[in-house]
């Protein structure tokens, strides 16, 4: 009976071993494909934002991959990677944060299937008058579709949207070659909402390795 015992139970610890590695190894493969997806969509956005080649200079060269950070929220439908990027004159640190499609509850399946990532928000940290650092948007401005009576209209923009995007774009670029106008209070113009979008929420991260 002992000699039959002793086989089953190193089938049992090989087997027990390997769904650990398998299971370990398709969550780093995950986490290693969101990554690559993630930080081409920022570098992409990175060289053509003009305030951040002006501030790093080019050309960019982004740091390895296992320098960045990676954290998944939504049952890992939403992911938010941040990776160094050195420039010809300073390194900064650029965020992306996308959702994908509902579906394949497989990280790593839903890359390699050619799954795609949807940016939402893409940021790198920019110097601010007073020795500060913040994070900047660096996404290109989009143009709103007009809506009447909960409708969009085809062809046509919202133009007090794009307005007030142009203004809040302004202000922006104003506050990082002026002190004064960095440290001036909100005009009566700006709306809470191009306040409050320069912060970005605390996510929590944790190290790919």
């Amino acid at each position: 009976m002992t000699g039959r015992v002793k086989p089953l139970l190193k089938t049992a610890a090989a087997g027990a071993l390997l769904g650990v590695s398998v299971y370990v190894g398709a969550d780093v493969l995950g986490e290693y494909t969101t990554y690559i997806a993630l930080r081409d969509q920022g570098l992409k956005y990175a060289s053509q934002d003009a305030a951040l080649v002006e501030q790093i200079g080019q050309p960019f060269q982004d740091g390895p991959w296992y320098n960045a950070s990676i954290g998944f929220t939504q049952s890992g439908h939403i992911a938010a990677v941040t990776f160094p990027l050195r420039g010809s004159k300073q390194i900064t640190d650029v965020t992306v944060r996308a959702v994908r499609r509902p579906g394949l509850s497989s990280t790593a399946i839903y890359n390699l299937s050619g799954g795609e990532w949807k940016v939402l928000d893409a940021s790198a940290m920019a110097p601010q008058p007073g020795g500060m650092v913040k994070p900047r948007s660096i996404m290109p401005a989009q143009a709103v579709p007009k809506v009447v009576e909960g409708k969009v209209v085809p062809g046509q923009e919202c133009e007090e949207c794009n307005q007030k995007a142009k203004a809040g774009s302004g202000s922006t670029s104003s506050s990082s070659s002026s002190g004064a106008a960095a440290a001036a209070p909100a005009g009566p113009g700006q709306t809470a909402d191009a306040q409050t979008g320069q912060q970005q929420p605390k996510r929590k991260r944790f190290w790919l390795f």
